[in-house]
């Protein structure tokens, strides 16, 4: 169920230092970061759709998804939208609890080119 692994998500979260606080939204989990910053992680195992968006003042900065929209890149269906609101493709999975620690690296490593770590 797409609720357990959401669950299990939320218990990695915490372990991580750039985490203030997570709390599960019905269908989603909001981790609110420092700097004022927000993932949010989207997973439905039964449809086989995910979403990773991380977000400032209501503002998607960077994100990962398995939209079925960039059908031009190697990844299809998954693709990164990086912050300078390039397209890219994505090494992930679709399977957060292999792919949380990929996202993880990257928004940590966000967050320290802005001096927020």
């Amino acid at each position: 169920m797409s609720s357990e692994v959401l669950k299990q998500i939320v218990l990695r979260l915490v372990d991580y230092n750039i985490v203030a606080h997570v709390e599960f939204i019905r269908t989603k989990v909001r981790a609110h970061l420092i700097g004022d910053y927000i993932l949010d992680i989207y997973f439905n195992k039964t449809l086989g759709k995910y979403s990773y968006t991380l977000i400032k003042e209501n503002k998607r900065i960077m994100g990962w998804d398995n939209a079925p929209h960039h059908i031009s890149l190697k990844s299809y269906p998954h693709h990164f939208h990086d912050a300078d609101g390039t397209i890219k493709k994505s090494s992930l999975s679709g399977d957060p609890l292999n792919d949380l620690s990929r996202i993880m690296r990257v928004v940590k490593k966000f967050l320290k080119l802005w001096k927020l770590n």
